[in-house]
């Protein structure tokens, strides 16, 4: 049971969500997905308060995921407006086919219909639900990348246009809360290693008051003071996580505007420029020519 990790892996979920804004002309979407994000993490972490297997916890968010888009999207046919029934559930797969069908029938930004606010949230919480499980309970914290990954891969595969400073803004967000998830990832991992050096000191008597033979003769080496307890300290490692988090996240958004021929097109997907569709040849990695239509 980790709720610093788990937080975390919400954190990066709903950062990476973001992505999803070309796509979809709404909000909406995004505050219902971030409430899909909050009940996966909620139910996962209540999973782990007793050691259950993996499949169970799977199970269990999965369940619970399920519960929260028939409450938002079929309650109309739940019983009690809650619980699912064959026809709240016969809902939601009609909403699927019909999302599909409005997602196919417009072009980025598609309209904020119910069909598609409805993949949007499902699939905001399928990773939710994938992060968690690898970030936390499998702790391969690095693998919770690919989930986060597929977000901004529908937006890529999409070709949405939007500004280049908006996009920057969607890679910086996505980027900064996988960092945050690695970083959180490590502390926990090395203060399970032990003391390390340099070393703060916890507020608890330390070391324990012995209980055997003799006790009564030992006396505090300061008078009325406690001995304190060394603690790792990972401060100065967290501090210098964050700066390299920094670092790459920048030399990932500046060293691809330094390789020639390469536009703003070929760097995000959208926009406007000499790489954009109409304006002439378009250079991309690996380099390809588009002749004239």
């Amino acid at each position: 049971m980790n709720l610093r990790l788990t937080l975390t892996a919400a954190i990066a979920t709903i950062a990476a969500s973001i992505a999803l804004y070309p796509l979809i002309a709404s909000t909406a979407w995004f505050w219902e997905g971030a409430g899909a994000v909050v009940v996966v993490a909620g139910v996962a972490f209540l999973t782990r308060v007793r050691t259950l297997p993996v499949v169970i916890c799977l199970l269990a968010a999965a369940l619970g995921l399920l519960s929260y888009l028939n409450l938002v999207f079929s309650s109309q046919y739940s019983f009690g407006g809650l619980l699912p029934t064959a026809s709240s559930l016969a809902g939601l797969v009609r909403l699927d086919s019909t999302g599909w069908s409005e997602a196919t029938r417009f072009a980025p930004p598609v309209p904020g219909l119910r069909g598609v606010t409805f993949l949007a949230v499902a699939g905001v919480g399928l990773a939710a639900l994938l992060t968690d499980l690898l970030a936390v309970r499998l702790r391969k914290a690095a693998a919770a990348g690919l989930p986060l990954l597929a977000l901004f891969s529908a937006t890529v595969a999409s070709k949405a246009s939007t500004t280049t400073i908006f996009e920057a803004v969607i890679f910086c967000a996505g980027v900064a809360g996988y960092l945050v998830l690695l970083l959180a990832d490590g502390r926990e991992r090395i203060q399970r290693w032990g003391h390390l050096v340099p070393v703060r000191h916890a507020s608890w008597p330390w070391p324990p008051e012995p209980t055997g033979q003799g006790s009564s003769q030992r006396q505090d080496p300061r008078p009325g003071q406690r001995q304190e307890a060394p603690m790792a300290d990972t401060r100065a490692l967290a501090a210098a996580g964050r700066r390299v988090g920094i670092a790459a996240m920048a030399a990932a958004l500046l060293v691809p505007l330094l390789i020639p021929g390469l536009h703003v097109r070929d760097l995000f997907g959208g926009g406007t420029g000499p790489g954009a569709p109409g304006s002439g040849p378009r250079v991309t990695l690996p380099e390809r020519r588009r002749g004239p239509s």
